[in-house]
C-alpha cells in the first residue's frame, strides 16, 4: 500500500511528496526545496524512515516545483523523470524565479527519463498511473494510485481553484478540458493532493470548483 508525505517549500508554499511502501522504496515528486534547510527537512525525512529514492518526478517544469531536482538527484544518485513537452519550462527556469520573485536559481538539469501518458510507475508494490493534464503548463501530469484512491495534480487542480494559464504554454480551454476528461473521471472518492494547498476530492470538485464545475 502506497503511503504519501507531504512538505511545503519555498516562498510559494509548494507541496513537495514522497511516495513509499512496507519495501522502503521510494519516489520523490516535485521537489521544491529552494534552500539548504529545506532540503534537510526532505533528506532528514526520507534517511530517517530508511527510504530508497528510485527517482523524482516532476508533474510540471516550473521552477517552484524543480528548484530541488538537482539536489536530491546528486545526493542520492537517481534520475529524474517528467513528460518531454515539459523541457522548455526546465531550460527557462532561471527567468522564472525572476519573473516569480524567487531568490536567484542556477540551471536545472533537463529530465534523464521521459515518461508518457498512461505510462504505470512501479514503486515497491504499488503502481503509479501518468495521466496528462496540460493547460496550466505544457506537459504537465498527475499521477494517479489506482489500487490507494488518490491522485496528485500538481497545478492542474486545486481545492476549489484551478492552475493559472497566464504564463508561457498556459491556456484555459485546454486546463479546463484536461481536468473534465482525464480527472472528473476517475471515482468522486478519490482523494486529491495539489501542487499547493489543501486536498480535495474528485467529487467536491465537480460540483463546487467555479472553474470547471460539471
Amino acid at each position: 500500500m502506497l503511503q504519501l508525505e507531504s512538505l511545503v517549500f519555498n516562498p510559494f508554499s509548494e507541496n513537495t511528496f514522497i511516495i513509499h511502501d512496507e519495501t522502503k522504496e521510494c519516489v520523490i515528486v516535485d521537489p521544491g526545496c529552494s534552500n539548504a534547510a529545506e532540503e534537510d527537512r526532505l533528506f532528514g525525512y526520507i534517511d530517517s524512515h530508511q527510504l530508497k529514492p528510485l527517482m523524482v518526478i516532476n508533474t510540471h517544469g516550473h521552477v517552484d516545483h524543480v528548484v530541488g531536482n538537482n539536489a536530491v538527484k546528486r545526493r542520492y544518485g537517481i534520475m529524474v523523470a517528467a513528460h518531454p513537452d515539459m523541457h522548455n519550462d526546465f531550460i527557462q527556469a532561471k527567468r522564472q524565479a525572476v519573473w516569480l520573485g524567487m531568490q536567484p536559481v542556477g540551471d536545472i538539469d533537463l529530465p534523464d527519463v521521459d515518461l508518457q501518458d498512461d505510462q504505470e510507475i512501479k514503486v515497491g508494490n504499488g503502481m503509479l498511473e501518468v495521466i496528462c493534464t496540460p493547460g496550466h503548463a505544457q506537459g504537465s501530469i498527475s499521477l494517479y494510485a489506482r489500487a490507494e484512491g488518490w491522485v496528485l495534480t500538481g497545478d492542474a487542480l486545486f481545492c476549489r481553484s484551478i492552475g493559472r494559464t497566464d504564463l508561457p504554454g498556459g491556456d484555459f480551454s485546454t486546463l479546463r478540458e484536461s481536468i473534465r476528461t482525464r480527472l472528473f473521471t476517475l471515482p468522486d472518492e478519490t482523494e486529491v493532493f495539489p501542487g499547493h494547498g489543501e486536498s480535495t476530492t474528485i467529487g467536491e470538485e465537480k460540483n463546487f470548483n467555479p472553474f470547471v464545475a460539471v
